[in-house]
């Protein structure tokens, strides 16, 4: 399978899991604005799958190179960074490691304020969560090896 393919299917998979995450959150903590992250990344997905299609399409053109560095730079923006490192990666491994780890409540508070932030007491809010950095490590690994077989297809041209 290919690197962009393999980009595609762990940064969709991110996303996917993200709205899941965060209507599941809306449904456990009654926090029905979580839901609002479904109107941000399914059009994110919707673009993401369009520019991946003409890139295989027309892979030789100006647009399919073009598509190409727009889902590259989307995916590393939204599911990689945004996010796969804020999301599950500070608002979950990283909450999970100083709260399990015995950090005061009032410093875990300052952190991570309420309401936006829960403290851990849900395994599958937070397994779910903590799911979301572990996937967009996957994708930050195929996006970057996607950019280097890039590189070597510009210099073969």
């Amino acid at each position: 399978m290919e690197a962009s393919t393999k980009a595609l299917l762990a940064s969709a998979a991110v996303l996917i899991l993200t709205v899941v995450h965060h209507f599941y959150g809306a449904a456990i903590y009654d926090t029905p604005w979580r839901r609002h992250i479904a109107v941000i990344v399914l059009p994110v997905l919707v673009v993401l799958i369009a520019a991946y299609g003409v890139h295989r399409w027309r892979p030789l053109t100006w647009l399919g190179r073009a598509s190409m560095w727009l889902f590259m730079v989307l995916a590393l923006v939204v599911p990689v960074a945004w996010i796969g490192f804020f999301e599950g990666g500070y608002n979950h491994v990283v909450k999970n490691i100083l709260f399990f780890g015995g950090l005061p409540r009032a410093t875990l508070e300052r952190l991570f304020p309420p309401p936006a932030y829960q403290m851990p007491d849900d395994p599958w809010f937070e397994v779910t969560g903590v799911l979301q950095f572990f996937i967009a490590l996957c994708a930050a690994r195929y996006l970057f090896r996607l950019w280097r077989e890039s590189r070597l297809e510009q210099r073969a041209i």
